[in-house]
């Protein structure tokens, strides 16, 4: 009789240890579905995964996934031992702890349409506003820009950040045949020059010491291209 009630009590505390291992196993794979990340968010992404990005890297928190960013992003990865390319996919957004990205998807998509707002409105608004506002080189400022410093200055101010150089910024847009306005144009390869294209062959641009920055036709058909 004591066997027999000592093996009915094993055989009781076995089944409660099961019953309660369970809960166990299913809040772990519930924890571990919860930190899986599926996203992509790359530069040009906006929104509040690419915030939870930035404060993961140590970089300002703004929401805009830009070169700085990226770059962050880069030496966070090489630390981690992951494959550095700036880009936050499943791998390294599950090594993150990012907590969604269903956010990132909506705000790349707003982005996407507010990018194509802007170019055909508020971006030749800005740069038409800029006309008169004397060269100078290595300006970046309505007190006086280069050409790179102007496109740079007008896209910023619609939450877009570009690169320094009217080359760095040709190789960071996507090259486009057929131009619309808001699109940025390039002289040379390596680009020497870059303008904001105002439609109708004409672009926004700061010349050079001679020539302010104004309105005015584009002089040349060996130009090309580039969308933000």
């Amino acid at each position: 009789m004591v066997a027999v009630a000592a093996v009915s009590l094993g055989t009781a505390t076995a089944g409660a240890q099961s019953a309660t291992a369970a809960p166990a196993t299913q809040s772990t794979q519930s924890a571990t579905a919860k930190a899986s990340f599926s996203g992509l968010v790359k530069q040009g992404s906006r929104g509040t995964v690419v915030k939870q990005i930035q404060r993961k890297v140590g970089v300002t928190a703004d929401g805009v996934f830009g070169p700085k960013t990226k770059a962050a992003v880069k030496r966070w990865q090489k630390r981690k031992g992951l494959a550095a390319d700036g880009v936050v996919g499943p791998r390294t957004g599950t090594k993150m702890g990012l907590k969604s990205s269903s956010s990132r998807s909506t705000s790349t998509r707003s982005s996407r349409t507010s990018t194509r707002s802007v170019s055909s409105s508020s971006v030749l608004s800005t740069a038409s506003s800029l006309v008169g506002t004397p060269y100078r080189s290595g300006g970046t400022t309505p007190s006086g820009f280069d050409c790179s410093g102007f496109t740079s200055y007008v896209y910023a101010r619609h939450g877009k950040t570009l690169p320094r150089t009217a080359e760095q910024q040709r190789r960071s847009t996507s090259r486009v045949s057929s131009p619309r306005a808001g699109d940025l144009v390039f002289f040379g390869a390596p680009a020497w020059h870059v303008g904001i294209y105002a439609g109708n062959g004409k672009m926004y641009d700061a010349g050079n010491s001679r020539v302010d920055t104004t309105k005015r036709a584009i002089w040349t058909s060996a130009v090309t291209y580039g969308r933000v």
